[in-house]
C-alpha cells in the first residue's frame, strides 16, 4: 500500500502489484483483505470505485457517441469543416462531509450545487475551504442517483472569460458529490435531508428540520448557468431549496453569492417581493436591471456585504481574495492540505466546426449566392460561451434558407473582428450537440453598427452570451432597427432595453424559466412554458430551451 503525492497535491491510495494497474482499478479486494485494513482505507478504496462508476455513467473519457437525439450532432459531426480535437481534462472530486461527520456546535458552510457550475470557482473555492479546515456540505436540489450522487462543473466555460482568463485554470472540471437534498419534514417544515437517507419516492424521510441548533453558517451559491437551473427546478414555485435558503436567511445565515449566484437568492421570497429586497448588491456587471427590478441597490464595488449577504460581481484576480476574506475564509496560515478525494486525468474528444471556414462565409458575414450585397442581413448576436446548439441551429436553418447573415458580438471599441466559441456540453446523452463547439468569426456590434448593412431581423443565441451583450446600446440599436426579433432560452436577456421589452410594446415572449427574475418588471408578459415550446406575438418569435430552436429558426 502506497499512499503518493502527484505535483497537483491530492494524497490518493494505490495499490500495487508488481508489473500490474493498481490493484483497485483492476480487480475487487477480497473481503479477507479489505477487513484488514484501517476503515479509513477502506472508504477510500470505495470511494476510488465510486469515482470510476460516475465517470463511467456519463461516457466521458471514451469514444464519440452520438445523444438520444443524434440528427443535429450527425450533421455537425459529418460536416467537411468539422475538427476532432483531443483534449486532456484533469478531474478534481471533492466529497464534502456526510452527516455523520459533521460536528453542528461548530460553523457548517453549504455549497449550492448542480451541473455545468463554473469549475474555476467551484474548484478554487472548495480548495479554500479545505486547506482551512473548515466543515462544508454540499447541498443539491435533488441526488443523482444513476451516478453515485455526483454533479459536475463545465470545462473552460467561465461566467466572466475576459476577467478570469488570466487565471491558470483550463481543462480542469470539479465533481461534487451531494451531501444534503433540500426537503420538508411530513408537517411542511424546510428540511435537509441527508444523501443516504434520500428517497425520492418518499420526499419527507429522513427531512431533519432546520432549527437554530441545526442550520447551516453560510451558504454560498457560484455562478455561471448552475444558478438558473436551480432557480427554474427547485427554487421556483416556493420550492424545497427555496424554503431551505428562506429559513436560514431568517435565521440570520450569512449568504454569499458571485456572478449569477445571486439570481438564486433573488428568486427566493415571492413573485411580489425578492427575499434579499433592501439589500445593496454587486451584480455581474452587465445586469444593470437585475437589482433595480427585484427592489435592491447596487454596489459600486465589485465586492459588495451589505449585512448577512455578501456578493461580488465576479470571479477575478481583483476580486476573489476579497470575496473569500468578507465571507469569512481569509487564507490559512497553516498547512496547506487537499480535501480531494481522488483526481484523474482523461483523453476526451471534442467536435469543433470553424463557422468561418463555411461556404459562403466572408468574414463575419454569410451571403446567399443569389443575394446583392447591400440588402438586408439577419443579425445573428452571439458571444463567447453561448449555446452550440443554439448557434449551430440557427446559422444552418439561415444557410439552408438561404438568407444572409452577419455574426455579431458585443462592441469592442477598436477592434473590427473578433473570434468567440460557444461552451461544450460533456456527458449528457440528451443534449443534442454533446461533446461539440463552434468557433465564430463576429463583427463587434458597434463595428457592425457604423458599417452599410442593414438588418431588419435578428436571432439571439442563449448560452452565457447574452450576458456579455447586454445593455451594449449598439446591440440596442440594431434590434431597435430591425422588424423581426428571434431569441432563444436565455437569448431575451439581451433584449433589456430594446424596444422589444418596452411597455409601448407589449409583446409576449418566452425563455429559460431560471433567468424569470430579470424580467420581474414585464412579468405579466413572460409565458413560462414547457422547455422546448415556441411562440409568436406578432413580430417577436421566441423559443425556451435548446431544442426549441429547430422550431423557432423554421
Amino acid at each position: 500500500i502506497v499512499v503518493l503525492r502527484p505535483p497537483l497535491g491530492p494524497r490518493r491510495l494505490v495499490l500495487r502489484r508488481a508489473g500490474l494497474k493498481p490493484l483497485a482499478d483492476t480487480v475487487a479486494l477480497s473481503a479477507k483483505l479489505e477487513c484488514l485494513l484501517k476503515p479509513s482505507l477502506r472508504a477510500l478504496l470505495r470511494m476510488e470505485t465510486l469515482i470510476d462508476r460516475a465517470i463511467a455513467a456519463h461516457g466521458i473519457g471514451s469514444a464519440l457517441v452520438p445523444p438520444k437525439v443524434p440528427e443535429l450532432w450527425e450533421q455537425l459531426t459529418t460536416c467537411p469543416q468539422t475538427k476532432r480535437l483531443d483534449i486532456e481534462v484533469v478531474n478534481s472530486f471533492y466529497a464534502g462531509n456526510d452527516d455523520d461527520r459533521l460536528d453542528w456546535s461548530r460553523p457548517v458552510h453549504g455549497v449550492l450545487i448542480d451541473f455545468k457550475g463554473d469549475s474555476m470557482q467551484v474548484g478554487m473555492l472548495l480548495q479554500r475551504l479545505a486547506e482551512r479546515g473548515d466543515q462544508y456540505v454540499m447541498i443539491a436540489g435533488s441526488s443523482p442517483a444513476f451516478n453515485g450522487a455526483w454533479h459536475f462543473t463545465a470545462v473552460s466555460d467561465f461566467e466572466h472569460p475576459a476577467e478570469q482568463g488570466s487565471i491558470p485554470w483550463r481543462r480542469m472540471r470539479v465533481w461534487t458529490r451531494v451531501n444534503f437534498v433540500c426537503s420538508t419534514t411530513a408537517a411542511g417544515e424546510p428540511a435537509l435531508t441527508p444523501r443516504d437517507a434520500f428517497d425520492p419516492g418518499n420526499k419527507h424521510a429522513g427531512a431533519k428540520p432546520i432549527t437554530p441548533e441545526f442550520r447551516l453558517s453560510s451558504i454560498i451559491c457560484t455562478g455561471g448557468l448552475m444558478p438558473h437551473t436551480l432557480c427554474a427546478t427547485v427554487v421556483a414555485d416556493g420550492g424545497p431549496m427555496a424554503k431551505v435558503l428562506e429559513k436560514h436567511f431568517e435565521l440570520g445565515s450569512r449568504f454569499v453569492a458571485i456572478g449569477h449566484g445571486l439570481d438564486v437568492f433573488v428568486a427566493c421570497g415571492s413573485v411580489e417581493r425578492s427575499m434579499v429586497a433592501g439589500l445593496q448588491a454587486a451584480a455581474f456587471p452587465t445586469q444593470r436591471q437585475l437589482l433595480e427590478v427585484n427592489g435592491m441597490r447596487r454596489s459600486g464595488e465589485a465586492v459588495c456585504t451589505d449585512g448577512q449577504l455578501v456578493t461580488a460581481s465576479h470571479w477575478s484576480p481583483s476580486t476573489v481574495e476579497a470575496l473569500l476574506s468578507a465571507a469569512g475564509f481569509p487564507p490559512n496560515v497553516g498547512e496547506v492540505t487537499s480535501m480531494r478525494v481522488g483526481s484523474r486525468s482523461t483523453q476526451e474528444t471534442v467536435c469543433s466546426l470553424d463557422v468561418s471556414v463555411l461556404p459562403g462565409m466572408e468574414g463575419s458575414t454569410y451571403y446567399a449566392p443569389e443575394a446583392t450585397k447591400g440588402t438586408p442581413l439577419t443579425a445573428v448576436f452571439v458571444d463567447d460561451v453561448a449555446d452550440p446548439t443554439e448557434v449551430f441551429a440557427i446559422i444552418s436553418h439561415l444557410r439552408a434558407r438561404q438568407m444572409s447573415f452577419m455574426l455579431v458580438s458585443h462592441s469592442a471599441g477598436g477592434d473590427t473582428r473578433r473570434t468567440v466559441t460557444t461552451e461544450t456540453v460533456f456527458g449528457n446523452p440528451m443534449y443534442p450537440l454533446r461533446d461539440c463547439c463552434c468557433v465564430l468569426p463576429t463583427t463587434p456590434a458597434d463595428v457592425a453598427r457604423r458599417s452599410n448593412a442593414v438588418f431588419d431581423s435578428f436571432f439571439v443565441a442563449g448560452g452565457q452570451c447574452p450576458y456579455a451583450l447586454q445593455h451594449d446600446p449598439a446591440v440596442i440599436a440594431i434590434m431597435d432597427g430591425a422588424a423581426i426579433a428571434a431569441p432563444v432560452c436565455h437569448g431575451a436577456e439581451a433584449m433589456h432595453g430594446s424596444k422589444w421589452l418596452t411597455s409601448e410594446q407589449p409583446l409576449r415572449f418566452t425563455a429559460y424559466y431560471g433567468c424569470w427574475v430579470s424580467f420581474r418588471y414585464c412579468l405579466d408578459r413572460f409565458q413560462r412554458m414547457k422547455p422546448g415550446e415556441t411562440m409568436r406575438d406578432g413580430a417577436l418569435f421566441s423559443g425556451n430551451a435548446p431544442n426549441s430552436t429547430v422550431a423557432l429558426a423554421a
